[in-house]
């Protein structure tokens, strides 16, 4: 017997609704059934999850900044393995390469990853700063832990726009340069 995959999603498009669709061709009835309900529940968890996020994103501007970078993404049908040679033939071997799903999915959690561990940096920054603000005059402030934290949003924010191809870069920067020539 043959195991089908589920289809994972990253927004609940009518590309992704017909993905689920032919993931259900050659089902039996009762597997159909358990196969159209996963999908509303799918749809119904998304719905919750990007209403949350929105909120998240009424409170912090940069949140928002990252989240809208992130939503304006398109990916290609295909990708290329960067795994060393050996593994690349192991994992063909074994009939083990990773679904484009899954390298969507994984591309945008590392995403969500760098900006959270940046958001968190800043945010816990912050507190550290006001906390030594409110120290007695007397006392000695030690900003130690304020650069380590600001130097782990740094690291964060550098690894999240290492995603970014150099190409999309030097793009953006002609259209703004181009633009504040007009």
């Amino acid at each position: 017997m043959r195991c089908r995959q589920a289809q994972l999603t990253t927004s609940i498009s009518s590309a992704n609704k017909d993905q689920y669709q032919m993931n259900r061709n050659g089902l039996n009835v009762g597997d159909k059934v358990i196969a159209m309900w996963n999908q509303a529940d799918v749809e119904r968890q998304w719905g919750m999850l990007q209403y949350a996020e929105s909120k998240r994103e009424e409170g912090n501007e940069m949140r928002a900044a990252f989240n809208f970078y992130a939503r304006q993404l398109s990916f290609a049908d295909e990708y290329v393995l960067t795994a060393p040679k050996d593994k690349r033939k192991e994992m063909i071997r074994n009939d083990a390469l990773p679904s484009i799903t899954a390298v969507i999915a994984s591309d945008l959690d590392r995403r969500d990853l760098y900006r959270n561990q940046f958001l968190t940096a800043i945010d816990d920054a912050v507190a550290e700063v006001a906390y030594q603000v409110r120290l007695k005059p007397e006392e000695v402030v030690d900003v130690t832990d304020v650069v380590n934290l600001v130097n782990e949003a740094h690291e964060a924010c550098e690894n999240w726009f290492s995603l970014i191809p150099s190409q999309d870069v030097e793009e953006a920067v002609a259209a703004v340069m181009l633009k504040d020539a007009k």
